[in-house]
């Protein structure tokens, strides 16, 4: 029994003969026997009995007929319930966003989810990326940005962007003065200031230095990027960067940069969600949202 078939059933009542409910609800009536007949089977008793002015139901039919009609007005009424719940998203929403993209992504998102869906809660919360990583998967945030280009499981990944790293140095640097790149394996014997791990800076970097047979010379670790270019500027150290993060903040006028070569770096930007856990309904309009921006910002894979 399903209520496809009460539903023929409350027809078959309505219309007093079998023909005109088929005709109504636009069915074979073979079929609508059919369906009739298994009814019957499945509660064991007579339903209608037809008699010379068409079918009438019996009293156990008209006790189907009533609860029938209850049960798929309630199931109507859920079923509007539901959509409304797709149509008007509200509740919770938390998205992750490394603190290298909170500058171009957190103020725009929490706007955006605000004017188009006014009744979720959105919370962002910026970390470093690796943090990202791990509270997606354990259930903390319902979405987030991380670095990576290798196979993560248990998450379901979309490709952002690429970008290429840089070493970045103070401004009026000499070793960085009047040349287009620099080789990896110079740019490693240089005292690094590095946020410490799980970065995805710094984990892209000793990945590099691995497969070079090299080691990072870090000079200091700072868990703040802000920090870390400040210092930089100061002439503390250099750092690796890509460039759409070196050219924002306070220190960024105060800064020059290289690209590294020999190989080159490059790292992935994707947008994670966990993988075995369908995100609610509001995590899926803030996603929604982020992805568009992102779009805006990124054209064939790069940052504009």
């Amino acid at each position: 029994m399903d209520l496809r078939q009460l539903r023929y059933f409350l027809g078959i009542v309505e219309h007093g003969s079998i023909s005109r409910a088929a005709e109504a609800l636009r069915v074979a009536q073979p079929a609508l026997s059919l369906h009739l007949k298994r009814l019957e089977e499945d509660f064991g008793c007579q339903l209608v009995l037809r008699t010379a002015r068409g079918v009438v139901p019996t009293e156990s039919g008209r006790r189907l007929a009533q609860r029938a009609l209850t049960l798929i007005e309630s199931m109507d009424g859920l079923r509007d319930e539901v959509r409304a719940v797709e149509s008007t998203p509200s509740g919770p929403a938390t998205v992750g966003i490394p603190t290298s993209l909170g500058p171009v992504l957190t103020v725009p998102l929490a706007l955006a989810v605000r004017r188009a869906h006014p009744l979720i809660r959105l919370r962002v919360v910026e970390g470093l990326s690796g943090h990202m990583l791990e509270w997606v998967l354990s259930g903390q945030l319902d979405l987030a940005l991380i670095f990576g280009a290798k196979e993560m499981g248990g998450l379901n990944t979309e490709f952002v962007a690429r970008e290429q790293l840089h070493l970045v140095g103070p401004a009026a640097d000499p070793l960085l003065r009047g040349r287009t790149a620099i080789p990896f394996a110079e740019a490693l014997a240089l005292p690094l200031i590095l946020p410490g791990r799980p970065h995805g800076v710094r984990e892209e970097v000793e990945h590099a230095a691995l497969l070079a047979r090299g080691s990072v010379n870090v000079a200091m670790e700072i868990d703040a990027l802000e920090q870390i270019k400040a210092l930089v500027a100061e002439g503390c150290g250099y750092t690796v960067l890509s460039e759409r993060v070196a050219r924002y903040g306070a220190a960024a006028g105060r800064l020059t940069g290289l690209p590294i070569a020999d190989p080159q770096i490059d790292r992935t930007i994707l947008l994670a969600h966990a993988a075995g856990r369908p995100m609610p309904v509001a995590a899926r309009a803030a996603h929604a949202i982020l992805r568009g921006l992102l779009a805006d910002l990124t054209v064939d894979g790069a940052w504009k």
